[in-house]
């Protein structure tokens, strides 16, 4: 005799899959291992600074030392009262706190579901800080100053960029990009002059294809580069014709590299700013390149004796009424900064590794809300011109 149950009768228990979609985190290129931006030492692109891990403080105060550049002595010409001042200048990162936490109303959720409710919310967390991090990175270099939320900023003031280290098509003002404005080939050559002659000189970023400058670039900017003309991807496809396989970056994460450029795509990468500097400006995208030391990222220690530990995050679980709401949180020590630093005798500081390349960047049938969504919830409702 067959058996078969009304869908209506409650207590008809629903099936699951036990494999659980998820949505996709936007990852970036930054905080990668594969690609080693971040660390420790003076040739990182992303510097970690750990030294209040071993000690109280708020913040930790860097330090640039500039060349000598007075003209000396020659002959026999009296080198007494002609010496050369040692010039340094400093930057500032403040650490605080960071938190988030996920709950479930209910023991029954780990009835009615097959996964660990708490666990995936502590993986949801893990994402949730790791593309914090990332967007709060992309902020900094970027100068987008329009967002001030410390939990945006990671508790450091985004600071604009300098005159000398913002370039747009054609040396256009701000807001008047236009859609001939994309980013190109060609524009690859402006770019290379300006980070080139820039004084402090620039230094490229240590990577696995040893030193170079990394150039982080919109999907909208990404789709322009492989629009114009078919040189990018011909000059990439040449060079494996020519035997350069192990690091030629079509067979990695990257894009593609040029003239000790390496580009890569982020999803990460902030809108350019309208003409009154108070919005974002439709269209565009600032894409930036970075080299060694461009950003700082550094960790605090916390109350905890044994501190945060090596991978800088405390978990904490607790409950409500009795055991009925389970929570997770996370919580660490951390800021963020772009550093810029103001040479003795100038007038104002100059940005230390990042240039800025702000361009059109059409983005499609998409809605612009959507689009840009991120920068307006983070800006506190900005608005898009």
């Amino acid at each position: 005799m067959g058996l078969w149950f009304d869908s209506s009768d409650n207590q008809v228990v629903d099936v699951w899959e036990k494999d659980l979609g998820r949505e996709v985190r936007e990852k970036g290129p930054l905080l990668d291992p594969k690609w080693g931006f971040s660390g420790t030492g003076s040739g990182s692109m992303v510097q970690l600074k750990d030294q209040l891990t071993e000690g109280p403080g708020k913040q930790i105060t860097t330090k640039l030392k500039y060349q000598f550049e007075e003209r000396g002595r020659a002959g026999n010409e009296t080198l007494k009262g002609w010496g050369e001042g040692y010039k340094t200048a400093t930057q500032v990162v403040t650490v605080n706190l960071l938190r988030h936490y996920a709950s479930t109303d209910s023991p029954m959720m780990d009835q009615w579901v097959p996964e660990d409710t708490l666990e995936e919310g502590k993986d949801s967390l893990a994402d949730w800080i790791a593309t914090r991090y990332e967007f709060s990175l992309n902020l900094h270099a970027a100068g987008f100053s329009l967002i001030t939320d410390d939990a945006y900023t990671l508790h450091n003031t985004i600071a604009a960029p300098h005159t000398n280290y913002i370039l747009r098509p054609g040396g256009v003002a701000a807001g008047a990009l236009t859609s001939t404005d994309t980013f190109d080939i060609d524009l690859l050559n402006d770019v290379a002059r300006q980070v080139k002659l820039l004084r402090p000189k620039l230094r490229p970023a240590q990577t696995p294809l040893g030193p170079r400058f990394c150039v982080f670039l919109s999907p909208e900017q990404v789709y322009s580069l492989h629009k114009s003309d078919s040189e990018w991807f011909q000059t990439m496809q040449n060079a494996l014709k020519g035997g350069v396989v192990d690091d030629n970056p079509l067979l990695s994460n990257a894009l593609g590299q040029s003239r000790g450029f390496l580009f890569f795509e982020s999803d990460l990468i902030p809108p350019g700013v309208n003409a009154g500097v108070d919005g974002i400006q439709g269209n565009t995208r600032r894409a930036w390149v970075g080299g060694a030391q461009a950003l700082f990222l550094a960790h605090g220690r916390g109350r905890a004796p044994s501190g945060y530990g090596l991978n800088r995050y405390r978990w904490d679980r607790e409950t409500e009424d009795f055991g009925q709401e389970g929570q997770i949180a996370v919580t660490t020590i951390c800021g963020a900064i772009k550093p810029q630093y103001q040479r003795p005798g100038e007038a104002s500081a100059r940005d230390h590794g990042v240039v800025v390349i702000e361009t059109y960047a059409d983005f499609g049938t998409l809605d612009e809300d959507d689009v840009y969504a991120r920068w307006v919830t983070a800006g506190g409702g900005l608005t898009i011109d």
